[in-house]
C-alpha cells in the first residue's frame, strides 16, 4: 500500500473509503456489434449475459449504445474481481456471435478510476 494512503488514513477510514488493502478492483468491457440485433436477439443476448455474469459471481453495469460497453465488479459486499473471473468473462464475450472487436480492460480500482 502506498505510504501516503497508510499515513493519511487510519484502518477504519481506509476500509470505509475502499483504499489501500481495502481497494476493490473491476474492469471495463466494450465490443462492437457484429450486426444489428432484432428485439428477440437482443433479449436473448441480455438473458445470456445475465446468466454468464451471475455464474462467475460478477455484476455488470452498462448496455448498448451503438455497441456494447460496461464495467464489471464482483458480486459481493466487498471484494475484487479476480484475474480468473476477468479472463473467463473475456472468453465468454469473445465466443458470442453477436459481438466483434471485444476489448476487456485490465483490473483497476472500481471506486476511484476515471
Amino acid at each position: 500500500m502506498p505510504a501516503q494512503v497508510k499515513g493519511k488514513y487510519n484502518t477504519r477510514q481506509r476500509k470505509k473509503l475502499r483504499l489501500g488493502e481495502f481497494q476493490e478492483l473491476g474492469f471495463d468491457v466494450s465490443a462492437g456489434m457484429a450486426k444489428e440485433l432484432t428485439q428477440a436477439e437482443r433479449e436473448a443476448f441480455i438473458n445470456a449475459l445475465i446468466d454468464a455474469v451471475a455464474e462467475r459471481g460478477l455484476l455488470f453495469g452498462g448496455g448498448f449504445n451503438g455497441g456494447f460497453e460496461g464495467f464489471v465488479v464482483v458480486d459481493a459486499l466487498r471484494g475484487s474481481v479476480t484475474e480468473e473471473q476477468r479472463e473467463s468473462f473475456r472468453k465468454w464475450l469473445e465466443a458470442r456471435p453477436e459481438l466483434k472487436d471485444v476489448v476487456v480492460g485490465p483490473l483497476k480500482d472500481a471506486w476511484y478510476s476515471t
